[in-house]
């Protein structure tokens, strides 16, 4: 365990078991930064990242005892920042997620010409744009999407942590969502 890891459990320590609001203080300042760095990265505005921390750390404090649970503090802020900054995200500008493997579904059920020439076209330009992605996002899509594999199997595989897995994951769909626009949102 390095130095910054000892201190960060005992000033945790100290806010899950005495209340410490020394601790607490410090806990906040020394994760202000990335954090806040992080939060506007995602949500792109420094005043929506900055309530998002400000909610994640007072949910910290409000765990009380429960705190001593959490067996990496640094893991567990960064994940509350990601997943918040993602709610906010979904809230206020009402993002709308697309299953890949849903249309690829619905479009299995093609009858006519004109509507197969369309799913084939959709089937190329999809192929075309996940050999476009970055190789480990390649590879971490294929291993989810195309094997079957679990997050937590497929960081064991390519040997990097499930937060990784899932940061892949994203950029995978975005990309691709991005890419098949035109066939996810006809007309537009």
């Amino acid at each position: 365990m390095s130095q910054s890891q000892i201190n960060i459990y005992k000033l945790q320590h100290g806010v899950a078991m005495a209340r410490d609001q020394q601790a607490y203080k410090a806990l906040f300042k020394f994760f202000h930064k990335p954090l806040i760095r992080f939060g506007t990265s995602i949500v792109r505005s420094r005043e929506a990242a900055e309530e998002i921390y400000s909610d994640i750390m007072l949910k910290i404090w409000d765990l009380g005892p429960a705190l001593i649970n959490i067996n990496d503090l640094k893991v567990y802020l960064f994940a509350s920042v990601k997943n918040a900054s993602l709610n906010y995200l979904a809230k206020y500008y009402k993002l709308k997620t697309v299953d890949i493997e849903t249309i690829h579904l619905e479009l299995q059920h093609v009858k006519t010409p004109e509507e197969d020439l369309l799913s084939s076209e959709f089937q190329r330009i999809m192929a075309q744009s996940i050999k476009s992605l970055p190789a480990k996002t390649q590879l971490v899509y294929r291993l989810i999407k195309e094997e079957g594999f679990s997050y937590k199997q497929v960081a064991d595989i390519v040997e990097i942590s499930v937060n990784t897995v899932e940061g892949h994951m994203s950029t995978a769909l975005k990309k691709l969502s991005m890419s098949l626009s035109t066939y996810l949102r006809p007309g537009k």
